[in-house]
């Protein structure tokens, strides 16, 4: 594509084979899903980066998708059920369900006619509870190519600490201030699903299965929304007793790498390079 750095230079234009921005819906549990492709330019067939938004998704990383397209992928970016303005109902089992049906979108006949997507080339990209649902969905589809979780939150580790009286009150009070994007849920709602699911939501019990495919975890060392004491570490630790394929860094950020997004694409970028 003739870039030399996807971060602070313009490709020279393909005009036969131009890059786009195009608004996209899928289906998922009988909603139709709300997003926007970003297709790289070139003949094809292009990579796919499925990026995942955090909770509730107010940073959605569009500037780390268009750095991707200028690299040669092709993005998709999504809303999950009952998340701004795709219709249905939120809830965490919808986003693990939403991104099953991303996958079978962009693996489709008609986004590789579409959108020239390599269907066979297919990596996950998550931050904070995208973080999780990416790692979730590489266990049991060892089919996609690779997995990056950004300040991704182990929920099930997070779900126990919410048990005492104190953190569960602390937690809703959190929750209340993040939901107004989404519909058909409450901060009550969503900590009893925490708790249903601690133990089948606790990435520590698939490192086995994370193992299979190659891994690039992120955290941000001034991480208060998912400390890495509790959410990283803990993971790194338990895939480097597999003898995983994984990657790790820690840079010296906030939860959302407010500044450190240079770094963070870099980081990113030097991984999607080693595939």
């Amino acid at each position: 594509m003739n870039v030399s750095d996807p971060i602070t230079e313009d490709p020279a234009p393909d005009r036969e084979y131009p890059a786009s921005l195009l608004p996209v819906t899928f289906e998922s549990g009988g909603e139709q899903l709300l997003g926007v492709i970003f297709q790289a330019q070139g003949e094809g067939p292009h990579p796919v980066i499925v990026l995942l938004h955090g909770f509730p998704g107010f940073e959605r990383n569009f500037d780390l998708a268009h750095i991707f397209r200028r690299a040669g992928w092709n993005v998709l970016v999504f809303h999950y059920r009952g998340a701004w303005g795709s219709p249905g109902t939120f809830s965490f089992t919808h986003v693990l369900q939403d991104v099953d049906s991303a996958l079978f979108f962009v693996r489709s006949e008609n986004a590789f006619k579409l959108y020239c997507s390599n269907p066979k080339k297919i990596v996950l990209i998550g931050h904070s509870m995208g973080g999780f649902a990416a790692l979730m969905t590489a266990t049991k589809d060892p089919s996609i190519h690779a997995a990056a979780s950004i300040a991704g939150v182990n929920m099930g580790q997070f779900s126990k600490t919410i048990e005492t009286l104190k953190n569960r009150e602390i937690t809703l009070t959190a929750l209340e201030k993040s939901i107004l994007p989404l519909q058909g849920t409450s901060p009550e709602k969503l900590v009893c699903e925490l708790s249903l699911n601690a133990e089948s939501w606790d990435l520590l019990n698939y490192t086995k299965e994370l193992s299979m495919i190659p891994l690039l975890l992120i955290g941000a060392n001034r991480d208060e929304t998912a400390p890495i004491d509790l959410h990283h570490w803990p993971l790194v630790r338990a895939l480097g007793a597999e003898h995983a394929d994984f990657t790790h860094a820690v840079l010296d950020a906030d939860h959302v790498f407010l500044e450190k997004r240079i770094a963070l694409a870099r980081t990113l970028l030097s991984w999607l390079e080693s595939l």
